[in-house]
């Protein structure tokens, strides 16, 4: 066996791949800067989806069942607090799929907000007068 290079045994359990850190920190920042500048309902959507991610995580590991707790009445500013104070707990899996659902509100308000300033039909210039 002098020299020679076995394979390593990969018989046991899968190895985890490696973790972008780059990419995590990107996407909780993301999630971080955007919440902010959320309205309160898609503030409230985001906060579940963290708390849905979160409780399956829990579950798995406790074996519990059944559905996350409902989450309390909150400003906005204690939903921001609330998702900022998450975001430092989130997995890589879960930060990306959070900062998608973010980017699509993002869009769709941007959309939503696109059609209502050019839905309308184009205002006629108007006419100067010319009695003053």
């Amino acid at each position: 066996m002098s020299g020679e290079r076995r394979a390593p045994d990969r018989s046991g359990p899968a190895r985890r791949s490696s973790i972008d850190i780059r990419a995590l920190l990107t996407h909780r920042e993301y999630i971080k800067t955007t919440a902010y500048l959320l309205p309160r309902p898609a503030k409230i959507k985001v906060l579940e989806m963290m708390e849905r991610f979160r409780s399956l995580r829990t579950d798995r590991r406790e074996g519990a069942k059944g559905l996350p707790s409902s989450l309390p009445e909150m400003t906005g500013g204690e939903l921001v607090r609330e998702i900022n104070w998450r975001i430092g707990t989130l997995p890589p899996e879960d930060a990306e799929a959070v900062a998608g659902f973010v980017q699509r509100l993002c869009r769709w308000r941007a959309r939503r907000s696109l059609k209502r300033r050019d839905g309308g039909e184009p205002e006629a210039p108007r006419a100067r007068r010319t009695d003053r």
